[in-house]
């Protein structure tokens, strides 16, 4: 006779020789034993787990002649004899791979009306189901539903989740589970004894772990271990079969990266590599044995996950207590790593060598620094806890010495801040002692008695403008550069406006370098912002006015808000909004009086060139508050200063608008450059064309 595999010649012949799916042998029993034996069956499970095995089995029990008392088929009678052979007429194993059609399937849907020739029973082993069509799954859907009594189907497959639903929900399911060390290692060592071999303890474990639960490659494997040491199965001879590295030089290997020694690292690296252990497989060999420790470090021996036996898990437990999942990870990450540069890489070893050299030079772990700082600390805790009299005193001095340090240090701080405070304090005091002066002029200008408007001469308005105008503004300018002169030489480091409010005068100082640095971003929005300017200031909200006639602008101006706000916001270091308003100045303008008090309290407003004339009018109403202000200057200095703020800038502009809004049309650019002297820089001559002037 010819030779035969050990795993076709050790094939389970009745329920007692299938190893473990205790599960499935106790419910095909049960259903031979109660006669409810379905006509459709669907068993799932890894290669090498005894699908087809267990179906053949059952098949055996189904048309056995003289079945035992616990429905063990006999082995003996004709009908067990040809299933076992292959020869079966009623028994039909078919390859879902080759005869995967939709023509098979309905060949078989022909045969399948006749009885069978000589057992109870005509048995369907479908194997590796999943391969069918989809045309052929519908076509055996009917016959599948309704077969007939006599027929049965087991569908065996190891890709059930490829199976249509509408096959699987007519089939009673069962899963095959992978085998444990246990199981494999107990068959394993029936078949060497039979066969006439001996096997060490260690050889059949090795040959189990690479198995990884299935038996049929456990038996190949053992077949295969046979030829290859001529009978000697040992430790050595299986290891070198299976070019595998030994666990125990896996082992060496990482508590050397763990312990960052490189040296030993390599050398037990050239020793495998000489051996004549590839690369890759060292690299996958490696990964396999990192994730068994990570495995067992993060979820315990218990869990089931690896099927391996209890000794060599306890064995993997005593390595991962030595590393820590950090450690374990990086490695992982690193010879993954390593398998893609290999593809492309001329000299694969010297990628090899860098990696371990990387993995086991100091401060390779993922935060070098944070370690580093931890070593440190503790050679400081040891050189201060260290024993002895000369070490106590030098340990003290230190401390010593440090305490000092820090008690100079703050007592340093403490000084550097007093004066600060006391420079600002000072600076401060300046400051208002400024403002009251430069304000308490200006009431006095404002209390003298404003003359009615009507028609005068040219010459007349143009002296009196003029003398009220440019005093005024030679005081105001005056008094600022006074004021920021003595700030800057108190504080020259102190921004300008930084985190205080927002004046109107601030934002129009800065307008020309927004409308500058707006130009860099996008020149067309600022030829839209050129014709608007700021008006009024209302808390951290910036408003810039429009007129009526230049409503395009204000439109373009609106879309692109968020530019100009990010604008305005770099230039004035302040985290104000922005608002566009179409003739918002003549609003403003044309304010009740009694509205004065609220937009004194928060809100700086600039009048527009052409105010209503009855703003003119009324300005001598507004001179009396500031002249009892005047009068008591001790009492009252806050609120003095306060509305003389406003009185100032509310009523010169009115009473120049007045005057310019009568005689706009008799004016020259000279005389207009007189009366808004300090304001107005260039005047464009088609700008007052355009506006109706001459």
């Amino acid at each position: 006779m010819s030779f035969l595999s050990l795993y076709r010649k050790y094939r389970p012949e009745n329920f007692n020789d299938l190893i473990g799916q205790d599960q499935v042998k106790i419910t095909l029993k049960n259903a031979l034993k109660n006669d409810r034996v379905a006509h459709a069956y669907l068993f799932a499970g890894p290669r090498g787990t005894g699908k087809t095995s267990t179906a053949k089995v059952f098949a055996k029990s189904l048309n056995c002649a003289n079945p035992s008392a616990d429905f063990e088929p006999c082995g003996e009678c004709n009908s067990c004899q040809r299933i076992e052979k292959g020869n079966s007429l009623d028994v039909i194993e078919i390859d879902a791979a080759s005869n995967r059609g939709i023509d098979e399937i309905r060949e078989l849907r022909e045969k399948v009306k006749f009885y069978p020739g000589e057992g109870q029973y005509k048995v369907y082993i479908i194997d590796e189901v999943h391969m069918l069509t989809k045309g052929a799954f519908n076509a055996l859907l009917k016959t599948l539903e309704e077969p007939p009594e006599s027929v049965v189907f087991i569908l065996a497959t190891t890709e059930p989740h490829e199976v249509i639903t509408t096959i699987m929900s007519r089939c009673q399911r069962f899963d095959f589970t992978l085998l444990t060390l246990t199981n494999l290692k107990k068959r394993l060592k029936y078949i060497a004894e039979a066969e006439g071999y001996e096997i060490d303890r260690e050889a059949l474990d090795i040959l189990a772990r690479s198995a990884r639960g299935g038996m049929r490659d456990a038996i190949s494997l053992l077949d295969q271990a046979i030829s290859f040491s001529d009978g000697q199965l040992s430790v050595d001879e299986i290891s070198r079969m299976l070019g595998r590295i030994d666990k125990s030089d896996l082992k060496d290997f990482l508590l050397h990266l763990s312990s960052e020694q490189s040296q030993p690292a390599l050398e037990l690296l050239d020793k495998q590599l000489e051996s004549g252990l590839g690369i890759e497989r060292f690299s996958d060999e490696l990964i396999e044995y990192c994730r068994e420790l990570l495995l067992v470090k993060e979820c315990g021996i218990d869990s089931g996950i690896l099927e391996y036996s209890r000794s060599y898990l306890e064995e993997i437990a005593s390595v991962a207590a030595n590393l820590s999942t950090k450690k374990i990870t990086r490695i992982i990450d690193e010879f993954a790593s390593l398998k893609q540069k290999l593809r492309s890489s001329a000299r694969p070893r010297l990628q090899l060598e860098i990696s371990v050299i990387k993995l086991s030079s100091r401060g390779s772990s993922g935060s070098s620094l944070e370690a580093r700082l931890s070593e440190l600390e503790f050679k400081l805790d040891n050189f201060l806890n260290s024993s002895g009299d000369s070490a106590g005193n030098n340990s003290s001095d230190f401390k010593q010495k440090i305490e000092a340090q820090k008690t100079a240090a703050e007592k340093e701080k403490t000084s550097q801040n007093n004066e600060q405070n006391n420079q600002s304090k000072r600076s401060s005091k300046e400051e208002n002692t400024d403002k009251d002066k430069n304000k308490i002029q200006k009431n006095n200008r404002e209390t003298a008695p404003t003359q009615p408007a009507g028609r005068k001469p040219q010459q007349e308005k143009e002296k009196k403008a003029k003398s009220e105008t440019e005093p005024a503004a030679e005081k105001i300018a005056s008094a600022e550069k006074s004021a920021a002169a003595a700030s800057s030489k108190e504080s020259p480091q102190k921004p300008a406006a930084a985190g205080g409010a927002v004046s109107l005068n601030q934002v129009k100082e800065n307008w020309a370098r927004v409308l500058k640095e707006t130009r860099q971003l996008d020149i067309s929005v600022q030829a839209l912002l050129r014709e608007g300017e700021p008006a009024a200031v209302e808390g951290k909200t910036v408003i810039i006015a429009f007129p009526e006639s230049k409503k395009f602008h204000y439109k373009g101006a609106s879309s692109n808000k968020a530019l100009v706000a990010r604008v305005l916001r770099n230039v004035l270091n302040e985290a104000v909004e922005i608002e566009f308003q179409l003739g918002a100045k003549k609003k403003l303008a044309d304010e009740p009086e009694t509205s004065a008090p609220d937009r004194s309290e928060g809100v700086e407003v600039v009048e527009d060139s052409k105010p209503a004339a009855d703003r003119g009018q009324n300005s001598g109403a507004e001179i009396d508050p500031a002249v009892e202000e005047v009068d008591n200057p001790s009492n009252k200095a806050e609120e003095s200063s306060k509305n003389s703020d406003q009185n100032l800038e509310a009523e010169e502009p009115a009473s120049q608008s007045a005057e310019v809004a009568e005689q706009a049309g008799d004016l020259d650019i000279e005389s207009l450059a007189r009366i808004f002297s300090g304001e107005i820089i260039e005047v464009d001559k088609s700008i007052l064309e355009n506006r109706g002037g001459n």
